[in-house]
């Protein structure tokens, strides 16, 4: 099997000289002091207090748990090494689900290769069921399947939509009973070949009918996307094959959101006319591009049902736009202190995986390359929740405990959290290399009660105005 080439997505922000500038001043002139947490008893907090990490707790096998020292969420350990060697084992992305769609099942990125095992779960007693089980490498087709960026089905607790990670096995989707241990050929996308083409980075809509990728050719421009493809099911037809290569500096992601209707075009080189990324709406074809300076194309983030949360590079935080008014933006979380000063060295990973949407996940890390920004130890290494009613209403559940330098195998990209959210709301996925510990796993959080993301009454559709 030839390994699907990574999604890294880590990029370093790129901010105005100005606006350096500035905040350098802003620093000095409120002189950036660390100040303590306003609470020293275990529990979630609300308020935006400084709370630095204690000492480690000890650290149990898979399937141990422990309380978070300062936050009080209780926290199970999901993998070790019986699991798989150094590096470890993790998530692949906040975007793509760990938990099927009843989390009674895992899904976990293992190694450097490729590789992914499957876990039982029990959402009722908080535990893990039986041992790790690797995933297949080979497909009834040739090549073999790519586990990053496949997706549990919405509905079907036994069923990963996948496809092949290379041209050797075509551009081709299935879907892979683990129950059976089946491969299920779902579409052929050949027809849209021009050499060794292949597919990279899927995501999928709610109701499992549209389908996006990255399109590639091997021994072609440089190894990046020469095309984007949208596929929907019901009419076995691709909506859009769309040339990558028009676009200055080519596109980095295409993002389907839950509802089917809208595609997230991400292009990271500002082109001729001053636009970036922008929004295709799959119903009428039509584009809504963004304008760099004007518009603040969101970053690391996620789609909801018709809306978009990611960070803003220039007001320093997390915004949230409908996506039939994309060029319009509500800033949702600023990373300010509990004195209004900002802090310019944080990055996240968001999740809004859940099917209640009125908040996102997000797990923070210090961004290396921005250790020279001001710096107010606001939020640093957590996973936390983020209303999205407009409210900069927080829910801080737990210090990641992960140390990212991007300067060895087990402090770079995938040490970083990259948290994902379960469908209930009930458990949050993330990384932690347990502060540069040679090695990073998987951590499974239980969200308290009271800090549930989906509320008692069921599911809930956020609607922001």
């Amino acid at each position: 099997m030839i390994p699907a080439r990574s999604s890294k997505r880590h990029t370093p922000r790129h901010f105005l000289h100005l606006l350096l500038f500035v905040s350098a001043v802003t620093a000095c002139v409120f002189g950036l002091r660390v100040t303590h947490g306003q609470s020293t008893v275990p529990g979630v907090k609300t308020d935006r207090a400084v709370y630095a990490e204690p000492a480690l707790p000890a650290l149990p096998a898979a399937g141990g748990k422990f309380t978070d020292p300062v936050f009080g969420s209780e926290i199970m350990r999901a993998t070790d090494a019986r699991d798989g060697a150094a590096p470890g084992l993790g998530t692949f992305y906040s975007h793509w689900p760990t938990f099927n769609c009843d989390s009674t099942r895992l899904l976990i990125r293992k190694g450097a290769m490729g590789e992914a095992i499957l876990k039982g779960f029990d959402p009722v007693n908080f535990a893990l069921t039986g041992s790790s089980e690797t995933l297949p490498n080979a497909l009834p087709g040739g090549g073999g399947p790519n586990w990053e960026s496949s997706v549990w089905s919405t509905k079907e607790p036994d069923v990963i939509y996948t496809f092949s990670g290379y041209f050797y096995g075509g551009m081709k989707l299935y879907t892979y009973n683990v129950r059976t241990k089946t491969f299920t050929l779902i579409k052929d996308l050949g027809g849209l070949s021009g050499g060794q083409d292949y597919l990279r980075q899927m995501y999928m809509s709610e109701d499992e009918d549209t389908f996006c990728w990255l399109h590639l050719r091997a021994g072609e421009n440089n190894g990046e996307p020469i095309a984007f493809i949208v596929y929907r099911r019901s009419v076995d037809k691709a909506l859009f094959h769309e040339d990558a290569t028009k676009y200055q500096g080519g596109v980095n992601e295409v993002h389907v959101d839950k509802s089917g209707r809208w595609l997230h075009v991400v292009i990271a080189t500002k082109q001729p006319d001053g636009t970036g990324t922008r929004f295709l709406n799959l119903q009428t074809g039509k584009y809504q591009a963004l304008v760099r300076e004007v518009d603040h194309p969101p970053g690391h983030g996620d789609l909801g049902t018709g809306i978009i949360a990611g960070f803003d590079n220039y007001e320093d935080g997390i915004s949230l736009r409908r996506l039939d008014d994309a060029r319009r933006h509500t800033m949702v979380l600023r990373f300010q202190n509990e004195r209004g000063v900002a802090d310019w060295t944080n990055d996240f990973h968001g999740s809004m995986l859940a099917e209640d949407e009125s908040w996102i996940t997000v797990g923070t890390y210090d961004e290396p390359e921005a250790n020279a920004m001001p710096d107010t130890h606001i939020f640093e290494d957590e996973i936390m929740q983020v209303s999205l009613d407009g409210s900069q209403r927080i829910r801080r559940l737990a210090h990641t405990r992960s140390f990212v330098d991007n300067k060895t195998e087990t402090t770079g990209y995938w040490a970083m959290p990259k948290p994902t959210v379960s469908r209930d709301g009930r458990y949050i996925a993330f990384t932690s290399n347990w502060e540069n510990s040679g090695r990073y796993d998987l951590f499974i959080l239980k969200v308290a009660p009271d800090g549930a993301a989906a509320p008692a009454t069921g599911p809930r559709r956020n609607s922001p105005r």
